[in-house]
């Protein structure tokens, strides 16, 4: 009951009707800060009744114009975030000769751009999220979502991948998008780090592979994912 009340104060400071719990109560009630979060929704946010509002949390509600998406870990009512393509920084991706954006429908049936490789040699996707939106003492798997097309070439070479979290440290490693599989969204693991009070601030990524004679095509990038992994301390 406290935690439905809670909920009820956290409508009304968003200007919505109090919602309702029908049926049998929930065990969990929505992330504390997820208010602040669906105030940017480009849909209507369902507070009522209960239910209806976790599951859209569940489903997850595209963000800012098209620019994220946020939904709620079912099994560890944590926060989770992708980061769509048009947020991030692409090197040529205006040019319609190297990429090639594309719409696709997300949750809530809401329209949203991929970024499809058409050629390139020099390949740099970049981008940053500010940490005080996911949970609390969470372990946080970052990932590029993208798919490998049917006519995907030359990614004989790894990619690069470095993410700088806000106290400075650095995690680089390589991975090979040769054998991947084609033709359905995919999770390439970029890093894994751990919300904590050091950690507060502005992540930055960065995905690359600057070979000047290997000519990739075939990549459709839709973001960059932060998932929950596993609960703090399991």
């Amino acid at each position: 009951m406290e935690a439905e009340a809670e909920i009820h104060e956290e409508a009304e400071e968003m200007g919505l009707e109090k919602p309702k719990q029908t049926g049998k109560a929930r065990v969990t009630r929505p992330p504390h800060n997820y208010v602040a979060i669906v105030k940017h929704s480009d849909v209507p946010i369902q507070t009522f009744p209960l239910d209806k509002l976790c599951d859209q949390l569940y489903d997850g509600v595209v963000l800012q114009k098209g620019k994220k998406k946020y939904w709620v870990d079912r099994s560890l009512n944590k926060n989770c975030f992708l980061v769509f393509a048009r947020e991030l920084a692409i090197t040529w991706g205006q040019n319609s000769e190297y990429w090639e954006w594309k719409t696709v429908k997300e949750s809530g049936n809401v329209d949203i751009e991929v970024a499809e490789l058409i050629r390139a040699c020099w390949l740099d996707i970049s981008g940053k999220f500010r940490t005080v939106a996911l949970s609390p003492m969470t372990l946080y798997e970052v990932s590029l979502v993208a798919l490998m097309t049917e006519s995907s070439r030359g990614w004989g070479v790894p990619v690069k991948i470095i993410i700088t979290l806000p106290d400075g440290s650095q995690l680089e490693f390589e991975e090979s998008l040769r054998n991947k599989r084609r033709k359905e969204w995919i999770h390439v693991l970029m890093g894994e780090f751990m919300t904590s009070s050091k950690n507060i601030g502005e992540i930055r990524f960065c995905i690359s592979e600057h070979s000047t004679t290997n000519w990739k095509r075939g990549l459709v990038v839709k973001g960059v994912a932060f998932r929950p992994k596993t609960e703090a301390g399991r």
